[in-house]
C-alpha cells in the first residue's frame, strides 16, 4: 500500500477554512430557529397573518460566508428579512415596523426568552439563550420591485433593471433614522439582498455545479444534481471569503468601527474571482486583484452594489478617512500574511502573524485534521522582507500587483 502524500499547502488551506466554517449543526439550528418563527409569523391568530409574511435569510448566512465566533462569549449573527405582501398606502415604515415587532415580541414571549427584543435603527433583534450562540436581527420589509427598477432607469442602468432574477426580489425596509419614517410616501429606503445574493451565486455557478456534480456522485440522498441544496455545497469563493474575513476580524478585534466592513470584502473578492478552483487560486487571485476593482471618482473612492451601481458601498470613506485607511492597511496585512503561507516551503510553516489573525487554536485544529501534529510556526524572515518590500511597492503605487509573484 503507498504512503500517504504528504499535506499541501491546499490541503492545509482547506483545513483553515473548515476549521473556522460555521458548523454544520449551528448552521440546521439557525434554519430551524427562522423556519419557527416564520410559522409563528404564519399563524392563524398572527396580527399580520393577512399578509402573507415571509421570513428569509440574508447576508452571510445566505451567501455561505458565515464563520463560527472568534470567541466563547460571541454570538452567531443571523440577518433575516421579513416581507409583508402589502404596499406603502397601508403602512408607513414606522407602522410595519411596530407590526412586525409586536409579533416578535409576543414570539419571544411565547418561547420564554430571557430577553426582550430591541427595537434597533431598522430591524428587530431576537437575542436567544446564552448555551445557544445566537441572535438574529430581523428586518420589516414590503416587495418594491417597480421603484427599484425605476430608480435604475433613472440612472441609466436599464439592462440591469430589466433583468428579473437580480431586481424583482427589492424591498422598500423600515429605517428610524429616515425623516419620512411615520409619514406615507413613496419614499422609503430601498434593499435588495436576495438580488445581491443571486449576483453572488451567478459569480459561482460553475464551481457549485461541479460541487453538486461531486456530491451526487459520492452521496446517494440526491438522485440527482437538482436536489442538491446551494448550502451544502461550498465553493472556494465562499473559503476564501470566510478565511479573510476571519483575518480582519482578528485584526481589528480592538478596533471595530474601522475595520473593512464584510459587504466590501465579499463585493471585490466576488469581483476578483475567475472560478479558480483551488484555495491557493483564488486567494491569490482575490489578493491580487482587490484593489483594481475599486473606483476613484470626482466625488471619492467608489465600490458600486453590483445590484444597484448608483450605491456605494465606500460612501462612508469619504466621510471618516480612517475607513479608507484601513481597508488599504488590511490588504496589505492580507497579502503579506497569506503570501508569506503559500511561499513557506512547507504547508506546516505557518508564519507567526498569520496564525495570529486566523487563531492559533484554528491553526492547531487544522494542521492536526491534516496530520501535521506539531506544525512549525515560524516568522520567516527572509520571505517576510521580500514580500513586505513589495507590498509597500503595490501600496505606493495601487497597481495591484499580487506580492506573490514578486518574490
Amino acid at each position: 500500500m503507498p504512503d500517504k502524500p504528504p499535506p499541501s499547502h491546499e490541503d492545509a488551506l482547506q483545513a483553515l477554512a473548515r476549521a473556522i466554517d460555521m458548523p454544520d449543526d449551528k448552521a440546521e439550528e439557525a434554519r430551524a430557529h427562522f423556519k419557527s418563527l416564520g410559522e409563528w409569523l404564519e399563524r392563524n391568530d398572527s396580527s399580520i397573518a393577512q399578509y402573507d409574511p415571509y421570513i428569509a435569510p440574508q447576508g452571510s448566512f445566505l451567501l455561505g460566508t458565515a464563520n463560527r465566533p472568534v470567541g466563547k462569549d460571541e454570538d452567531y449573527d443571523v440577518d433575516l428579512i421579513c416581507r409583508l405582501q402589502s404596499d406603502k398606502g397601508t403602512f408607513t415604515q414606522k407602522s410595519l415596523k411596530a407590526a412586525v415587532g409586536r409579533e416578535v415580541i409576543a414570539y419571544a414571549k411565547a418561547h420564554s426568552m430571557a430577553h426582550e427584543p430591541e427595537d434597533k435603527r431598522r430591524c428587530w433583534t431576537l437575542e436567544y439563550a446564552d448555551g445557544s450562540q445566537f441572535h438574529m436581527d430581523v428586518l420589516p420589509c414590503i416587495p418594491d420591485a417597480q421603484e427599484y427598477q425605476s430608480r435604475l432607469r433613472k440612472a441609466g442602468f436599464v439592462e440591469l433593471a430589466n433583468d428579473a432574477t437580480k431586481t424583482l426580489d427589492a424591498v422598500a425596509i423600515t429605517d428610524k433614522t429616515e425623516p419620512n419614517f411615520d409619514r406615507y410616501c413613496e419614499d422609503w429606503p430601498c434593499s435588495n439582498p436576495l438580488g445581491y445574493a443571486a449576483w453572488f451565486r451567478d459569480i459561482m455557478a460553475v464551481s457549485i455545479h461541479l460541487r453538486k456534480a461531486e456530491l451526487a456522485a459520492k452521496d446517494s440522498t440526491f438522485a440527482k444534481v437538482e436536489d442538491i441544496p446551494d448550502h451544502a455545497v461550498k465553493t472556494t469563493l465562499q473559503k476564501a471569503i470566510q478565511l479573510l474575513k476571519r483575518h480582519r476580524d482578528t485584526m481589528f478585534a480592538e478596533d471595530m468601527d474601522v475595520r473593512p466592513i464584510s459587504i466590501i470584502i465579499t463585493t471585490l473578492a466576488a469581483k476578483s474571482y475567475d472560478n479558480e478552483d483551488t484555495l491557493v487560486g483564488a486567494l491569490t487571485a482575490i489578493l491580487t486583484n482587490m484593489d483594481a476593482h475599486i473606483e476613484t471618482r470626482s466625488d471619492g473612492k467608489w465600490i458600486p452594489n453590483p445590484v444597484n451601481p448608483a450605491e456605494n458601498f465606500a460612501d462612508r470613506w469619504a466621510e471618516d478617512r480612517r475607513l479608507e485607511h484601513s481597508f488599504d492597511r488590511w490588504l496589505a496585512a492580507a497579502r503579506s500574511d497569506f503570501g508569506l503561507f503559500i511561499n513557506a516551503s512547507r504547508p506546516t510553516e505557518v508564519p507567526t502573524v498569520l496564525a495570529e489573525r486566523l487563531g492559533d487554536r484554528t491553526v492547531e485544529t487544522a494542521m492536526t485534521a491534516i496530520g501535521a501534529v506539531g506544525a512549525v510556526v515560524t516568522t520567516a524572515a527572509p520571505v517576510a522582507a521580500r514580500v513586505k518590500e513589495a507590498v509597500e511597492e503595490v501600496k505606493s503605487t495601487r497597481s495591484g500587483t499580487s506580492p506573490y509573484y514578486r518574490i
